[in-house]
Order: structure tokens, then C-alpha cells, then sequence
């Protein structure tokens, strides 16, 4: 299943995870030092939405921060002429509206 927001194109990305120790030199300390560096994903926040579109129920796969979008997508289609398009076809022409 792919982890990719089929609107803004958002995909896992490796990332550093840094531990430290120590106090701050802000709060009276010396400083932090790092101990350790070790890479790991971090993934979008993806959630599927399903919108009706005429006679077709189409879902999208969404990062939370677009899930609006979809929603505009929808009312930017309400003039189109859709008839005769199967799921895939009416997906793809709402996509190509971005």
C-alpha cells in the first residue's frame, strides 16, 4: 500500500533522531551534549476520504493537512460534464484540476 498523498505528493522521509544530555546553558548548565544520532521514517499522516462525485463513489488518499481540499475538488467539478466516465476516469479529472 503506498504511504503517498495523491494530492501534494507528501511521502515517508528519513529523519535523524538525536538524544542529548545535559543541562541547557539558558537554565545555569554547560550545555547539552549529543549522545547518539540514529536515522529513522517518518511518515505523512495519510487518511482515506470518499466523496461522492455524481453517480460514482471515489476515494482519495490524503495527508490530513489536504483533506480540504478534496472537498474544494468536488465543488470546482459540479459544472463538468462527467457523464459516461467510469471512477477512474472522473478521479483523474479531478486531480488534474490542482
Amino acid at each position: 500500500m503506498s504511504r503517498v498523498c495523491e494530492i501534494s505528493g507528501k511521502r515517508p522521509m528519513v529523519v535523524n533522531s538525536v538524544i542529548r544530555r545535559g543541562k541547557a546553558k539558558a537554565d545555569g548548565g554547560v550545555g547539552k551534549k549529543t549522545t547518539g544520532i540514529s536515522k529513522r521514517w517518518q511518515t505523512p499522516n495519510l487518511r482515506k476520504v470518499t466523496v461522492q462525485v455524481g453517480e460514482h463513489s471515489i476515494t482519495f488518499k490524503v495527508a490530513t493537512t489536504h483533506v480540504h481540499k478534496v472537498y474544494e475538488l468536488v465543488e470546482r467539478s459540479k459544472g463538468m460534464n462527467l457523464k459516461g466516465l467510469d471512477a477512474k476516469q472522473v478521479k483523474n479529472k479531478l486531480l488534474s484540476l490542482l
